[in-house]
């Protein structure tokens, strides 16, 4: 009989690391508002740091169900691939997830966009006292800089 308490520690820590991201955003938006940099580098480095961690619990997750048998089964699938004694936990752990995931996505996208718009008015006031050409928007040349930020593959 497979023994799931594992998985179900997993999707907890997996969630801790989701609830840490979102505070971050949170805090990302408050040092932008503020005009804090210093603040907001700091909050950029904890994210990067989070991040890393993320990838390495990717790997945690894929060893953990190839050992249980579960690999390739996506997550919203896990609990249904249980036994039936310890599905509501599990289901219970990955309805969690998926639900803080969905809020730190959202938190993502109002970080995104705050931090784009402040740039795009850094960008005109550098234009406007004729430091930066027309060309050179930051926006324009760089990448979006929030992209894979904080995910991991969680398969639903």
């Amino acid at each position: 009989m497979m023994d799931v308490s594992a998985l179900i520690e997993f999707l907890e820590s997996l969630d801790r690391e989701i609830h840490l991201l979102t505070e971050l955003q949170s805090q990302k938006l408050e040092a932008m508002h503020a005009h804090d940099l210093e603040r907001l580098n700091d909050c950029i480095k904890q994210e990067q740091a989070i991040s890393l961690s993320l990838r390495g619990m990717e790997q945690k997750r894929s060893k953990l169900l190839a050992g249980l048998g579960l690999s390739g089964v996506p997550l919203r699938e896990l609990s249904q691939n249980c036994p039936p004694e310890q599905r509501a936990a599990v289901s219970t752990a990955v309805e969690r997830l998926l639900r803080d995931r969905q809020l730190l996505s959202s938190a993502q996208a109002a970080a995104r966009t705050a931090m784009e718009r402040d740039l795009h008015m850094i960008s005109r006031e550098l234009e406007h006292r004729g430091i930066l050409p027309e060309a050179d928007h930051p926006l324009e040349q760089t990448p979006d800089a929030f992209s894979g930020m904080g995910h991991t593959n969680l398969r639903a």
